[in-house]
């Protein structure tokens, strides 16, 4: 089988220009030594599919068109690390119902259809730095207001110089 009969899949919810440009604003004052996430790349992931073979994109595409998403807004208010993996993120300390419940709906209709997925418990986050080699950082700022519209399939491909994430389908308004 060739590398381009499989790809590393995920569903996300993409940030619009003006939330992105917050967000990148915020991660040049953060102080911390590690590998940047692009602007471009800033998501949070909704469900990680890993490594799927490309059949399978149909039917994971008819999963998530069997889903309705209701729009929401959220306010990433908060800092948060996962240290043994090195990475700062920013999240909400508050997530819409709306949100919880439409994440867990996608992950039973990814169950209930044979799709494989990561199964670790869901937590809004968008991933600002990887291989952070500073203590992540205590400080105030104010809440980046995000309004929710719709989700993505995405595929990761590897580049040169890490990773570049292109939308197989979207699902409700983009911006």
């Amino acid at each position: 089988m060739n590398r381009t009969a499989r790809k590393r899949l995920f569903f996300a919810l993409n940030p619009d220009a003006g939330v992105r440009k917050q967000v990148a604003a915020l991660q040049r004052v953060c102080g911390v030594e590690g590998r940047a996430v692009p602007p471009a790349n800033f998501h949070v992931t909704l469900a990680f599919l890993g490594m799927q073979d490309a059949a399978v994109v149909p039917a994971v595409r008819a999963i998530a068109s069997g889903l309705d998403f209701e729009p929401c807004e959220v306010a990433l208010d908060c800092l948060g690390a996962f240290r043994r993996a090195g990475v700062l993120w920013l999240g909400a300390s508050t997530v819409p119902q709306s949100l919880l419940d439409f994440q867990a709906r996608l992950v039973d209709a990814l169950n209930t259809g044979g799709i494989g997925h990561d199964p670790k418990p869901w937590k809004l986050h968008l991933t600002l730095y990887r291989k952070m080699r500073t203590p992540p950082p205590t400080m105030d700022f104010e809440a980046v207001r995000w309004r929710l519209a719709g989700f993505s399939l995405v595929e990761s491909i590897s580049v040169n110089r890490g990773v570049e994430y292109h939308d197989i389908a979207q699902w409700g308004s983009g911006e």
